[in-house]
């Protein structure tokens, strides 16, 4: 019985998960110019989307970009991550009435929101050791993420 509540735990929470989809009201990632084959992708989504998953949607986004721009490469130069973490508390409570009180003990909950961005540059021609292939990322990230509408 245990398992059957679990399995619809996370079938719920990964309804939840911000899809692979472009930055809008309900995250998602974008890739921005800066410069000359430079690009800035950042990624914004909920609590219910794992990190990791983070750092697929900006890596699935980077090769993407390096695609569409011709490029069969990329080399990230820098990762910073800006994930929230907010903290709830919720004050305890105790009702009383008749011949009786009911206590309501208070809580403390947390959501973590990640959100981070990495900085690129497009490879043309013979990559270096330390570029990563956009195809290899497309073909093997793309197949695993959920896409938004």
């Amino acid at each position: 019985m245990k398992w059957i509540f679990a399995a619809f735990f996370a079938l719920f929470l990964s309804a939840c998960t911000t899809p692979y989809q472009e930055m809008g009201a309900t995250g998602g990632v974008k890739a921005e110019a800066i410069g000359y084959d430079r690009y800035r992708v950042s990624s914004l989504i909920n609590a219910y989307t794992s990190p990791p998953l983070v750092v697929d949607y900006m890596m699935l986004k980077a090769a993407e970009t390096a695609i569409a721009n011709g490029a069969s490469h990329f080399i990230v130069e820098s990762v910073s991550d800006n994930t929230t973490v907010n903290t709830y508390a919720t004050p305890g409570v105790v009702n009383c009435w008749g011949y009786g009180c009911v206590a309501t003990p208070s809580t403390i909950q947390q959501s973590v929101i990640p959100a981070g961005h990495i900085i690129i540059r497009l490879v043309r021609g013979s990559p270096p050791s330390n570029a990563t292939s956009a195809k290899e990322i497309v073909d093997t990230i793309g197949s695993r993420v959920s896409r938004g509408g």
